[in-house]
């Protein structure tokens, strides 16, 4: 209140100075002390009330407030960003890892089909060779030898098939974990964006609603202190 009274004798005191000042002819202008007018309003200014006073530090602090959300908010997008980044790569080399160890068996059971073929063909041409002889022994021999290899070749033929199919079959499988594998990653990385997006709009939405309602405080407070100059 001792402040108030304080602003009232300036205010006085300076109106005091303007109506007595000297009148330049044949105008409306007039003359006055430049020295006790600057006097005056600095007078005035160091006895503004606290209310003012908080409405200019406030207002001060508005840029601030917004600097930090936005800086809130870019290490937040910078956070999320570094996650899916990491989950992806980890994804990557799961799904090739999956993808080679596939291969690889599919490999080994091609080649383990192939010995096992080999070594039928070779025992079967054995067998044939040593049942060779002269005249029906010899007749009997080779059509039985034929026989023998026409089986060993067409049981090597389905192995050698069934081999393929199988690796065939593990390496699709394969293929397929490693495509779930990364849809799973996208979709987790997905949400942790948009999760993150939401959370920052928040942040700037509560950021504006406080600087709304202190804004209003202010204008409330500035409204009664000039009600209450001019009742005065």
């Amino acid at each position: 209140m001792n402040e108030e009274m304080n602003i009232y004798k300036l205010l006085d005191q300076l109106d005091e100075e303007i109506s007595n000042g000297k009148k330049v002819a044949l105008t409306n202008k007039i003359v006055v002390d430049a020295a006790v007018l600057t006097e005056c309003v600095t007078d005035i200014r160091m006895n503004l009330p606290d209310i003012i006073k908080k409405a200019s530090q406030i207002a001060s602090e508005r840029n601030k407030i917004i600097g930090q959300a936005k800086e809130d908010a870019g290490t937040g997008l910078a956070k999320a960003k570094e996650k899916c980044d990491e989950i992806l790569t980890e994804a990557n080399e799961i799904a090739a890892k999956t993808t080679s160890d596939a291969k690889n068996d599919a490999a080994e059971l091609i080649r383990s089909a192939t010995e096992k073929a080999n070594d039928l063909v070779s025992k079967a041409q054995a067998e044939a060779a040593a049942m060779i002889e002269e005249s029906e022994v010899v007749r009997q021999s080779k059509e039985y030898a034929a026989k023998i290899k026409e089986e060993t070749e067409t049981r090597c033929r389905e192995l050698l098939e069934g081999a393929k199919a199988k690796s065939e079959e593990m390496v699709t499988s394969a293929q397929t974990d490693a495509d779930d594998i990364m849809n799973q990653a996208s979709e987790w990385s997905s949400n942790l964006r948009e999760k993150t997006t939401t959370y920052i709009d928040d942040l700037m939405k509560n950021t504006d609603e406080m600087l709304v309602r202190n804004v209003n405080d202010i204008r409330k407070l500035r409204s009664s202190f000039q009600n209450m100059l001019n009742n005065d």
